[in-house]
């Protein structure tokens, strides 16, 4: 008979445990050192992690795992800790025989008033999230747009190289930089990773944009660092200054260096006219470096309404079937309802908010 314990996570286990994630097969395999630097230096404190055990007479071995990665939001001048879960999982031969919405919700109950909210954005495990609680209505955006004329030409071409070998070592000659690009009159300052990093530019962006930025993922220097600077992958930041003091930047990546992903955004003012410029000057900038199309990530209730009409307006709903219904799953701790209120406002949400 297999016997069962769990019990919270200690840094001896990381390795173990990061060869039964990867062993699933359900992302890309992760080097024990980026799990490290993701789970421990964060701006907002260590990832909480508890794991699952199983002894079937040959010894006690990792079976599954829950954990909450602690994420830095702003609501106005309140500071908040909310947690998104990360690689939950249990092993497929025990998916039966452990009852596993039992242990989440004990692992829950333990952080109530650790933070004001816990959410994920796994879909697959939408139908668990509403048993614990979660609200499941938020509706995910996956927009994207292509790069060249006719548009839609370069998002169907972009389908083709990812089903063929073939065809994508036929595109390295980039044969659709002949045809019409995007092009934008607006300047942009292109920051690597290390620059990005030590920028004037981001030492106080987020001061005077949380003011009007409502519910958001913090912004600051260290929270871009951790989430995109420090990560592996090439991007790129895009940064604009305007005369009249308002900022914004676009993050951008790609590893193949034919889809682009605006991986962020923002504004430090929400303004429609200059969040068209931004985005226009973005999809020319992927352009010109020779991409076929850029991919954008966000929520219906993201943002406000006229500044979610420019991505509506500039951008397309993505050709993929598996886009076509995903959803946030979000949850209010007892810390959350006081700090916040019972009901969720607006929530800002890009790929920054998308911890692995």
């Amino acid at each position: 008979m297999t016997r069962f314990r769990t019990r919270r996570m200690e840094p001896c286990d990381a390795s173990a445990f990061n060869d039964a994630y990867n062993s699933l097969d359900v992302a890309p395999v992760r080097p024990l050192e980026e799990m490290q630097r993701l789970w421990r230096g964060g701006p907002g404190g260590p990832v909480k992690s508890w794991i699952v055990e199983a002894d079937d007479g040959a010894g006690w071995r990792l079976i599954g795992h829950h954990g909450l990665c602690p994420v830095r939001f702003t609501l106005g001048k309140r500071d908040l800790l909310f947690a998104k879960t990360v690689n939950s999982f249990l092993l497929p031969e025990f998916r039966n025989r452990f009852v596993y919405l039992r242990f989440e919700q004990r692992c829950l109950a333990e952080v109530e008033r650790e933070f004001d909210a816990t959410y994920t954005l796994a879909e697959l495990a939408v139908k668990l999230r509403a048993a614990l609680g979660y609200d499941t209505a938020v509706l995910e955006l996956d927009f994207e747009q292509g790069l060249h004329a006719p548009a839609l030409l370069s998002r169907l071409a972009m389908r083709l190289a990812w089903r063929s070998a073939y065809i994508k070592s036929l595109m390295r000659s980039r044969p659709w930089r002949t045809m019409p690009r995007r092009k934008s009159a607006l300047a942009l300052s292109e920051l690597n990773d290390t620059v990005a990093r030590h920028s004037h530019f981001f030492s106080d962006f987020w001061d005077g944009a949380r003011l009007s930025a409502g519910l958001a993922p913090r912004r600051d220097a260290v929270d871009l660092a951790w989430r995109f600077w420090d990560a592996p992958g090439r991007r790129t930041t895009l940064t604009v200054a305007w005369p009249c003091g308002t900022r914004g930047y676009g993050i951008v990546g790609s590893i193949d260096g034919f889809h682009f992903r605006l991986e962020d955004i923002f504004l430090s003012a929400p303004r429609p006219d200059m969040l068209r410029a931004l985005l226009d000057a973005i999809l020319a900038w992927c352009a010109d470096k020779g991409g076929l199309m850029l991919s954008f990530m966000t929520t219906v209730d993201s943002q406000p309404p006229e500044m979610l009409a420019v991505y509506h307006r500039r951008l397309r709903k993505s050709l993929g079937t598996r886009h076509r219904v995903q959803h946030v799953s979000r949850r209010l701790t007892a810390l959350g309802r006081e700090r916040i209120g019972p009901d969720w406002p607006p929530c800002n949400i890009t790929a920054i908010a998308a911890i692995a």
